[in-house]
């Protein structure tokens, strides 16, 4: 389980192969790296991320997820940064934690854990990492063998995220080098660490004591006799030691073993079929669902992968018959008014669609699900004007939510509001960190605006606001 964006990088999908290999965190005295100043490079990192990395932008999956890592926040001990948890769509075991509270899984990892106690063993695991400092106690310790400071770092950032990213990569790769010895004796030194408290945080959290113990136990056996491993094995190696270590340490707490969540297996069913090559065995298999006593939360999860399957083969018809027994158990369940969404707008029932999510709409307009989908089929059934007004409402309370951003411009395209769509244009180059672009697609809109001071005026700030926060990223050294 790492602690270094290096792990980010290394592991890109596919259609990210020209991503840089393994950089590292430079040198630097933890005494000069404040709070807030890991705040600020959290944000550049995660600005860099986005442009570089398949993350996955699915409301639910983003919304479980913190859901998840938020409990085990609440009942953490020195908390000092916020805290935002996200995913990564890579078959690859992994999740990592870097400066400000950043924290994302892997889809491979989160398919590997049976149950929510070994997802939240992972993410306890990486908040203990952040809220121990342990990169920054990581850059204190090899300041005395390596001379790279972290302004060379920064700004290599800065570079990258003032368009020049090619300098700053190459920057990055130069500055950060450090021995791969190194890094894992330092992870080795600190991992018991996370191992102790991250246990006792799940425990506090009111998940299974023993679930760190037997997720490390199922990584160790399923790669035991692998030529490749992945990448938290190479960098964070789970030893026979390490297993008795979290077995013992948990048997010290009374046993919990919490109820199936259903949420967790929605949430897994919907990445295996969406962002996986799923079947009907893998399903059954993944979710571990037992056809002579099956629970309840087992065969719901189970009845609606094969939905989204249906789906996905677009088969409309057998979707909407697997998921309406569901709807009717639980006719408030995000999950499965999403896909219902889904099959409305692709069978051309957009106004269905609309009928029904209005009625969530109204007291649930801050809800990145409801809000979406209904924004979606709002656009389908051409009412731009109505489906502009609730993603602007949305968004000025979600500033940071690049699909609203996306479906905002698409809006606002087809609706021929040029000066519109290059706003919103504008605000997605910012959120990947562009402020290049951002700016010009700005003056863009300033070039068409007649007659209307208000709207002159916020551009202006707009493009002042950007250019100062483009300048704080270069300033931004120890």
């Amino acid at each position: 389980m790492s602690i270094l964006p290096s792990m980010l990088f290394s592991q890109a999908s596919a259609a990210s192969d020209n991503l840089i290999k393994l950089p590292e965190l430079g040198t630097v005295a933890s005494s000069s790296l404040t709070i807030e100043k890991e705040i600020r490079v959290g944000k550049a990192y995660k600005m860099m991320m986005r442009s570089r990395l398949p993350i996955i932008s699915d409301p639910l999956i983003n919304q479980y997820i913190n859901d998840v890592g938020l409990r085990l926040v609440a009942n953490a001990n020195d908390v000092k940064t916020p805290f935002e948890f996200f995913m990564v769509e890579n078959k690859a075991i992994n999740a990592f934690a870097f400066f400000g509270g950043h924290v994302g899984i892997h889809t491979g990892l989160f398919l590997l854990a049976d149950n929510e106690s070994e997802l939240a063993a992972v993410l306890g695991h990486e908040i203990t990492h952040v809220t121990q400092r342990h990169l920054a106690r990581s850059i204190e310790a090899r300041a005395k063998s390596n001379p790279a400071t972290m302004a060379a770092l920064l700004g290599s950032i800065a570079l990258v995220m003032a368009g020049a990213a090619d300098a700053g990569m190459a920057g990055i790769q130069t500055s950060l080098a450090l021995s791969k010895q190194l890094a894992i004796n330092y992870t080795r030194s600190n991992e018991r660490e996370a191992d102790r408290i991250g246990i006792d945080l799940t425990v506090r959290s009111q998940f299974n004591p023993s679930s760190a113990a037997t997720f490390f136990g199922k990584m160790a056996l399923q790669h035991r006799y692998s030529s490749k491993l992945p990448p938290m094995l190479q960098s964070h190696p789970v030893t026979e030691l390490r297993i008795a270590e979290t077995r013992i340490r948990a048997q010290s707490y009374e046993p919990l073993v919490p109820a199936p969540s259903l949420v967790f297996l929605l949430s897994k069913a919907r990445i295996m079929v969406r962002f996986n090559d799923a079947s009907n065995d893998t399903i059954t298999h993944k979710i571990g669902l037992s056809f002579d006593k099956p629970d309840l939360a087992h065969q719901s999860a189970y009845d609606y992968a094969r939905s989204l399957m249906a789906f996905k083969k677009k088969n409309y018809p057998l979707a909407l018959k697997l998921l309406k027994p569901l709807l009717k158990n639980a006719p408030n369940n995000l999950y499965y008014l999403d896909t219902l969404t889904d099959i409305y707008l692709a069978s051309g029932k957009e106004k269905q669609a609309i009928a029904m999510l209005s009625k969530f709409h109204e007291y649930m307009k801050n809800n990145a699900v409801i809000s979406l989908n209904y924004a979606s089929a709002l656009i389908q059934d051409k009412q731009l004007d109505k489906a502009i007004s609730k993603l602007e409402r949305f968004l000025e309370a979600n500033p940071q939510n690049i699909p609203a951003w996306s479906m905002l411009l698409d809006a606002n395209q087809q609706a021929g509001y040029s000066i519109a769509r290059h706003i919103a244009k504008a605000e997605q180059y910012a959120l990947y960190g562009n402020f290049e672009g951002a700016i010009k697609s700005l003056y863009k809109a300033h070039n068409k605006i007649t007659n209307d001071n208000l709207t002159q005026a916020r551009v202006e700030s707009r493009i002042k606001q950007l250019r100062e926060m483009e300048q704080d990223l270069k300033n931004l050294k120890i």
